[in-house]
């Protein structure tokens, strides 16, 4: 099965301020990076490409408009990369202006969960998860042997969900899945593979994460009408 990783690179934040923003990306299965050295940094994004550049202002190092120009160069790998600035509430006017001069867009560096998660999730098409808690059947096959999982869900979006459990499973795991919310009649069902373990001490929940693959006949239909809802 090919490798479902994202490649993100955080550029000049502390490591208090990175953990404000990893968590939602951890959730959907990317590959995070942090480079305090915004210097480090322009000598990775001239080699390897990153979907998305979370950046720093100001940066440590050097000023924000060279970095931006080495990340846009005809040759550099991220010239086409989501990019997003990172700024102090009072220097939001500052930041501002890089927009469509190298930035895509600029979140706070005291943004919310949620306002974190919608511009991420905007400038990566990344479908937002919504705290949604129901309990739901999971049915792992494991060579010759079945496992039989019942647990409840923490979170759950158009492409995945989160559930609580203390088991493990190996990322790539397939599981059958079924569940039922609101005053839906018949429960949802289809096919979902692991992609993610929590952390235990930097995340409140012990669970897996877990990317939709397939669904059952109009299960989707109805997942993602349940979302527009809620």
């Amino acid at each position: 099965m090919p490798n479902s990783r994202r490649n993100v690179l955080a550029v000049g934040l502390s490591a208090e301020e990175f953990q404000r923003f990893v968590p939602f990306l951890s959730r959907q299965s990317f590959e995070v990076d942090r480079f305090p050295s915004a210097l480090g940094a322009v000598e990775l994004v001239t080699r390897i490409a990153f979907e998305l550049l979370l950046v720093r202002f100001p940066l440590p190092d050097m000023d924000l408009a060279p970095f931006l120009e080495r990340v846009r160069e005809d040759r550099s790998p991220c010239k086409r990369s989501s990019l997003l600035v990172l700024h102090p509430t009072e220097r939001s006017d500052e930041a501002g202006a890089f927009v469509g001069r190298g930035a895509n867009r600029t979140i706070g560096l005291e943004a919310s969960e949620g306002e974190i998660q919608e511009n991420i999730s905007s400038v990566l098409n990344v479908a937002p998860r919504k705290a949604a808690r129901f309990m739901a059947r999971f049915q792992i096959t494991l060579g010759d042997k079945n496992d039989m999982l019942l647990c409840q869900t923490e979170n759950i979006s158009t492409t995945g969900l989160l559930i609580r459990t203390d088991r493990r499973y190996e990322k790539g795991t397939q599981i059958d899945f079924e569940f039922s919310f609101g005053k839906e009649p018949r429960p949802l069902r289809g096919v979902a593979e692991v992609v993610r373990h929590t952390t235990i001490g930097k995340e409140q929940v012990a669970g897996i994460g877990m990317r939709f693959l397939a669904f059952e006949g109009d299960s989707q239909r109805r997942l993602e009408a349940f979302l527009q809802s809620v």
